[in-house]
């Protein structure tokens, strides 16, 4: 029971994924889709981000998938939440760093 304590203390703010994980209902890499993803929706991100080794940019995944790019972001998040992808920044110019998701695998 102390190192589920030490594991939920570590986390500042808990969501919802991350006490599944700890509570043993949906183990690290699940492949159970959150509700509102869809099982095909998440293959075609996947596809996608496989087939670029170098990494992609939420707009780049979304024009290469067809997809908004609004879309392709949650997926690449969730897969990021998962492990099953990565994600860095990128930093140009003006504005926000760009965040660049690559499939780790």
């Amino acid at each position: 029971m102390a190192a589920v304590r030490a594991r939920l203390d570590g986390l500042g703010e808990a969501r919802q994924e991350d006490v599944d994980q700890i509570f043993g209902t949906r183990p690290p890499g699940s492949r159970e889709l959150p509700k509102g993803l869809a099982a095909h929706t998440a293959e075609l991100v996947e596809r996608t981000l496989r087939r670029h080794p170098g990494g992609l940019s939420a707009s780049e995944c979304a024009a290469a998938g067809s997809l908004s790019r609004v879309s392709a972001r949650r997926y690449l998040e969730f897969f990021v939440d998962t492990g099953r992808a990565e994600v860095t920044l990128r930093y140009g110019g003006t504005g926000r760093p760009e965040r660049r998701y690559r499939w780790r695998g």
